[in-house]
């Protein structure tokens, strides 16, 4: 049975590199930072990789959803929000979960509907 990541790896080898690439890599978009710093990326990243206990499904999705900013033309803040998403929803079926965001809404407006379709379309290649 493979042991579970805690936050004490995220400062060894190999963790800490990965978080320092995909940082870089957050960095390299030049997106507007909209206040977040660098600390903050780290963070959001190393969350991600303890949610998802996986450093490749890591790099996927913080790749993802960078690929996604740059084409949509989004904020640094988005991806932010976006990469918190997608580790609150791991380990769920994606759809059902966008779906019952949905269906939560006290009202159904684009802004709405534009998230879910860029979140639905995230991992499709389609935007």
């Amino acid at each position: 049975m493979n042991r579970r990541l805690t936050p004490n790896d995220l400062d060894t080898s190999p963790y800490k590199e990965l978080v320092e690439s995909l940082v870089c890599q957050w960095l390299d978009t030049d997106l507007p930072a909209q206040g977040l710093t660098n600390t903050d990326f780290i963070t959001t990243i190393r969350i991600l990789l303890l949610t998802t206990q996986n450093p490749d499904h890591t790099a996927v999705i913080v790749s993802a959803v960078l690929d996604q900013a740059i084409h949509l033309q989004k904020t640094s803040d988005w991806v932010d929000q976006e990469i918190k998403f997608e580790g609150m929803v791991h380990g769920a079926d994606r759809v059902d979960f966008l779906k019952f965001e949905l269906s939560q809404a006290a009202t159904l407006d684009d802004s709405l509907l534009d998230s879910y379709n860029e979140r639905i379309n995230r991992f499709t290649g389609k935007d």
